[in-house]
C-alpha cells in the first residue's frame, strides 16, 4: 500500500494493542481529505466511493461546514436538554420544513434514531392496549447494532451470540406483496408498525420498488400501524432527492435519519408525524448529547448546503454517468451479474467474493465498500465531479477486467 512504514506501523500497532478488534479493517489509515479525495499518511491520492459510509455527503474540509463548526465552537457546543436550545429548535423546523409536518427528537446516531422509533412503536401498542404487538420487517435489511437494532434486522449472521432477542418482529422477504398481505392477516389487530429501508443497504443495495410501498401504505393505513421508514443512508440527497420517500407520492408516519444529516458529525434524528407526536410522553425517551449546540448547527449548516448549491443536480448527472458505465462494463465482463441502486446509491453485484476486489481497488487509489458478500456498493460523495467519478470507475473496470 506504500504508506510510510513507521507512521501505519504505529498506527496499527496501537489500534491492535488498545482498541476492540471489532472491525475487519483495510491496512491504510487516512491523514487529510479534500472533496472527493483523501490523502494516506504517505500522501497517496485516494478516490473516495465510500463518503464514510454514506456520511461525509458533502466530501471531505467542505469550507462552509468547517466555517459552521468554527463559528459555534467560539460560541458554545453543549449545554444538554434542560435547557433550550436556538441551534436545535432551527434543525427541528428546517427538518420538519423538509419532510413532513409533526415532530423532531435529535439524538446521535442512527442506532439512536432507531431505538426511539422501535420504543415509540411499543409505547403506540400499549396505548392501543395490545400486549402482543407485532413489528413487520424485511429479510436482508440492517437497522443498527443496538438489542433492538439487531431484533429488527433480518439477517441472522448478525443475530447469533448474544443470546435471546427481543419477541414481537416478524421478517417478510422484500418486494414480495403476497407474503406482505399475508403476514397482516396473520397478525390482524396486533401489526403496530412496518420498517423498511427504502434502498436495502447493508445487503447489497435493494430497492423497493414502488408498487410493494404503495401496498405497505395501504396496509399500514387499513391496520392503523406505522410505517417507519429508516432513512438513515438514503437520506440528504443520496438517491437523488432530499429523501427517498419524496418519489413514493406518500409520506411515512415515522422517519429515522442520521449518516449524511451531520457531514461527518455524529447526529441523528426521529422524524414523527403530528398524528403521533405525542405517544412519547415527557420522561420516556432521552439523550445526553443528542441535538447539542455544536450538532445542531453543523447539521444545519448541511441541509443549508444542500438546498443552495446544485447537490442534488449533480447527483443526478453523476448518477447517469455512473449507470451508463456500469452497464457498458456489464454488458464486456461476465463476473458483473447486476447493478442496482439509485442516484449514488449504487450496487454491483458480482459473481466473485466482493472483498478482494475492494482490496485491489484501494490498492490503485479507488476506496469502494464491499457488502452482502458478493456486492461493490458505490457511495461517493455527492460533490464528486465527472472527472473524478469517471477515473474512480476506470480503476474499478481496470480491476474487474484483471479477474476474467
Amino acid at each position: 500500500m506504500n504508506e510510510t512504514a513507521s507512521d501505519f506501523q504505529t498506527t496499527k500497532e496501537l489500534t491492535d494493542k488498545y482498541l476492540l478488534d471489532l472491525f475487519n479493517r483495510y491496512p491504510v489509515a487516512f491523514r487529510y481529505g479534500v472533496n472527493e479525495l483523501l490523502f494516506d499518511q504517505n500522501n497517496k491520492q485516494y478516490i473516495d466511493f465510500l463518503a464514510g459510509v454514506a456520511v461525509t455527503n458533502l466530501g471531505h474540509s467542505d469550507p462552509d461546514i468547517i466555517e459552521a463548526i468554527r463559528n459555534q465552537i467560539d460560541k458554545l457546543m453543549h449545554t444538554s436538554n434542560w435547557f433550550y436550545s436556538e441551534e436545535a429548535s432551527r434543525l427541528a423546523e428546517l427538518l420538519i420544513l423538509n419532510t413532513f409536518p409533526g415532530k423532531v427528537f435529535l439524538c446521535n446516531s442512527g442506532t439512536e434514531a432507531i431505538e426511539a422509533a422501535f420504543k415509540l412503536a411499543r409505547a403506540y401498542a400499549e396505548q392501543k392496549q395490545i400486549h402482543d404487538p407485532v413489528i413487520i420487517s424485511l429479510q436482508k435489511s440492517f437497522h443498527g447494532r443496538s438489542v433492538s437494532g439487531i431484533s429488527l434486522t433480518g439477517q441472522k449472521k448478525l443475530h447469533t451470540g448474544f443470546g435471546k432477542l427481543l419477541d414481537g418482529i416478524e421478517f417478510v422477504t422484500p418486494n414480495n406483496e403476497e407474503e406482505l398481505v399475508d403476514v397482516f392477516e396473520k397478525f390482524a389487530g396486533r401489526v403496530v408498525a412496518f420498517i423498511a429501508e427504502p434502498i436495502l443497504g447493508e445487503s447489497g443495495i435493494i430497492p423497493l420498488n414502488h408498487g410493494y410501498m404503495n401496498l405497505v401504505r395501504e396496509l399500514t393505513l387499513e391496520n392503523e400501524a406505522l410505517l417507519i421508514l429508516d432513512e438513515i443512508q438514503t437520506g440528504f440527497g443520496r438517491t437523488g432527492t432530499m429523501f427517498a420517500f419524496e418519489t413514493y407520492g406518500f409520506s411515512p408516519d415515522v422517519m429515522a435519519l442520521a449518516k449524511g444529516l451531520g457531514s461527518g458529525f455524529p447526529i441523528g434524528a426521529l422524524v414523527v408525524a403530528e398524528k403521533y407526536q405525542n405517544v412519547l410522553a415527557k420522561g420516556t425517551h432521552g439523550t445526553t448529547y443528542g441535538g447539542n449546540h455544536l450538532g445542531a448547527a453543523i447539521a444545519y449548516e448541511t441541509i443549508r448546503i444542500i438546498q443552495t448549491r446544485d447537490i442534488l443536480a449533480n447527483v443526478n448527472s453523476c448518477s447517469e454517468i455512473a449507470f451508463s458505465r456500469l452497464n457498458q462494463m456489464k454488458q464486456k465482463n461476465k463476473i458483473i451479474k447486476e447493478i442496482r441502486g439509485k442516484g449514488l446509491h449504487i450496487g454491483v453485484e458480482l459473481t466473485v467474493p466482493s472483498r478482494p476486489i475492494a482490496e485491489l481497488c484501494l490498492e490503485k487509489g479507488l476506496i469502494v465498500n464491499a457488502t452482502g458478500d458478493t456486492v461493490i456498493r458505490i457511495m461517493p460523495p455527492l460533490t464528486i465531479s465527472a472527472q473524478y467519478l469517471n477515473e474512480g470507475l476506470d480503476i474499478l473496470e481496470s480491476v474487474l477486467d484483471a479477474q476474467k
